[in-house]
């Protein structure tokens, strides 16, 4: 049987690219494996603030109702603090949509018109303060009813006890009328924000700015306890899926001190926005969130790179055992001719 002379190279250059081509085609069956890791953190990576003039931080130094980021609200003190804690992980955003003199009804509209849905959906925390819109306003007409000026001064001229009691009792009716509305809207209001996201909604009780007026007990009774039921209904409403908030509580009896009442203002001030922070704060961390990152490991092959590769190799050791083979003929061939 005659062997062509290149007969040994050619099954030796077959060998070669044979592994060569199984190394190249493993090259295309290699993948980078990536999973995804949860990580807990005390604080929301986002978090959104809605309502009405108390999360907006009317009243604050530098606020403006097209610009709620630049006073000292709450809601930019915890975005101040959140940046700072988050750094170097995951980062902070916060977003304040919170809109001044909104009631109840308008924050329901608002809701219903989609306008938020992108800021609820993207949202680890969403934190709401309102009701006192619903109320306040009829109570503080009260108040003046009474002959009580802008001031906080009581103009005894101008008091009249008949008017005085009437007055508490159309308002009675009111203010019961109102609350009544308030828990329908409350059912509405946690329907729709727990629709529109995933994270954890908490909403705020009110405080009780009238409890100011000590020295008028039928005020301070009736704001206790016209104010005391919106809370309830709020407390009793977060069987439907969000957390409360208790400013009302850590408000307790420092309203003077809190508020802007004595110039006949119910807003917070700077300290009262420090409270209200460090209250928020307080309810958030004992919550818990957490953020996921995508993690990535060393390049490896597939399944299938691993199997071509295997046969790559197994079929360069087969050309190559046959070049071997056929070296040793080719020798032994050569020496018998010489002979």
């Amino acid at each position: 049987m005659l062997y062509p002379k290149n007969a040994v190279k050619r099954l030796a250059a077959a060998a070669c690219a044979v592994v060569t081509a199984a190394c190249l085609s493993s090259c295309t069956m290699t993948e980078i494996p990536e999973w995804e890791e949860v990580h807990e953190t005390e604080v929301p990576p986002k978090i959104l603030f809605l309502g009405d003039s108390i999360a907006s931080g009317y009243g604050l130094e530098g606020y403006a109702s097209d610009d709620l980021y630049h006073c000292r609200s709450y809601a930019n003190i915890l975005g101040e603090r959140y940046t700072a804690q988050l750094e170097g992980q995951c980062g902070h955003t916060m977003v304040n949509r919170a809109v001044s003199g909104d009631t109840s009804d308008d924050f329901i509209e608002l809701l219903k018109s989609g306008e938020l849905d992108t800021d609820l959906a993207d949202s680890d925390a969403v934190v709401v303060s309102i009701g006192g819109n619903d109320l306040l306003d009829i109570m503080l007409a009260l108040i003046m009813s009474l002959g009580v000026d802008e001031s906080g001064t009581f103009d005894s001229g101008r008091f009249d006890l008949f008017s005085a009691a009437t007055a508490f009792m159309t308002m009675d009716g009111d203010v019961d009328r109102a609350l009544d509305h308030f828990s329908d809207n409350m059912a509405v209001i946690s329907e729709e924000l727990l629709k529109r996201t995933e994270g954890k909604v908490f909403i705020q009780t009110l405080y009780d700015p009238l409890e100011y007026y000590s020295d008028f007990s039928m005020v301070t009774e009736f704001s206790d306890e016209k104010i005391g039921r919106l809370n309830t209904i709020i407390t009793k409403n977060a069987a439907r899926g969000y957390r409360v908030i208790d400013v009302a509580s850590d408000f307790k009896g420092r309203a003077g001190e809190l508020t802007r009442i004595g110039q006949f203002d119910i807003h917070p001030n700077a300290a009262g926005h420090e409270a209200i922070a460090e209250t928020v704060d307080k309810t958030l961390r004992t919550t818990g969130f957490s953020y996921v990152t995508v993690e990535h490991g060393e390049k490896q092959l597939t399944a299938d790179g691993k199997k071509a590769l295997a046969g790559g190799i197994v079929g360069a050791d087969v050309l190559l055992t046959a070049a071997v083979i056929l070296t040793v003929v080719l020798i032994k061939r050569k020496r018998r001719s010489r002979e």
